[in-house]
């Protein structure tokens, strides 16, 4: 790859761009402006400081190799350095905000995992449905949800689908029906947050992208090795100095 190619390619993705996040925001009916919410602001903030990076970033690459009174090596030098200290800059903030959000929606799925219940009784109760069949141990699951029967919901949701003979798919449909049922409000988050994450992420790789195609040319190799080898034999002349 040339400088003309680096000049040509060096372009922001569509997806560097914070309003990806803010996408999924929550809003009151009638109001434009997302509600108030910690991860969405950390997500969105570091996807901002993204996007504004990436764009200067474009606008250092195309004007440095524009400029003809600088040698290509030195040119690529530039920009590869200014990159490298723009992606652990913004990185760091991607990095930080998809930690917190991680976090909470991690916090969010444990709270909701099971009934907070114990009874003496949760290994008879699994013994008895791995018994039935599954057409019985179906209806009366759905029977002991419906009368909202929590002693029986956490022992199955608190153990391995093995225990209860049921399928994996099926103690994920119970789990999710009795999240739906019990924490309506707490799952709307939970989806706001995972897109939320989810475009971040896309948007962060693109930026990283970016990033690397401005670090690693053969211009700013050979120009980087150059100065890693004279500041190397620089710091042996001062030490036997």
């Amino acid at each position: 790859m040339n400088i003309i190619d680096i000049e040509r390619t060096l372009e922001v993705s569509p997806s560097i761009d914070e309003r990806a996040v803010d996408h999924h925001a929550e809003r009151a009916v009638g109001n434009v402006k997302p509600e108030p919410d910690l991860e969405h602001m950390a997500l969105s903030g570091a996807m901002k400081a993204a996007r504004e990076e990436a764009h200067a970033l474009a606008n250092l690459a195309h004007a440095v190799f524009a400029d003809k009174t600088q040698a290509p090596a030195v040119a690529a030098l530039q920009v590869a350095q200014a990159a490298q200290k723009v992606g652990a800059r913004v990185a760091a903030k991607l990095d930080a905000a998809h930690a917190k959000v991680s976090a909470t929606i991690a916090g969010i799925e444990k709270a909701t995992f099971a009934p907070a219940v114990e009874s003496k009784f949760e290994i008879e109760i699994r013994a008895a449905l791995k018994a039935m069949t599954q057409a019985k141990r179906t209806k009366e699951l759905a029977a002991r949800f419906d009368a909202n029967d929590m002693t029986t919901l956490a022992a199955v949701l608190s153990a391995p689908s093995l225990l209860t003979g049921m399928t994996a798919a099926e103690l994920d449909a119970l789990r999710h029906r009795y999240r739906e049922k019990h924490f309506p409000t707490e799952m709307k988050r939970l989806d706001r947050l995972v897109k939320m994450r989810a475009a971040a992420e896309t948007g962060g790789k693109a930026f990283l992208a970016l990033v690397q195609k401005a670090s690693d040319t053969k211009f700013a190799d050979g120009a980087i090795a150059a100065r890693t080898k004279r500041e190397s034999a620089l710091a042996a002349h001062q030490q036997g100095a």
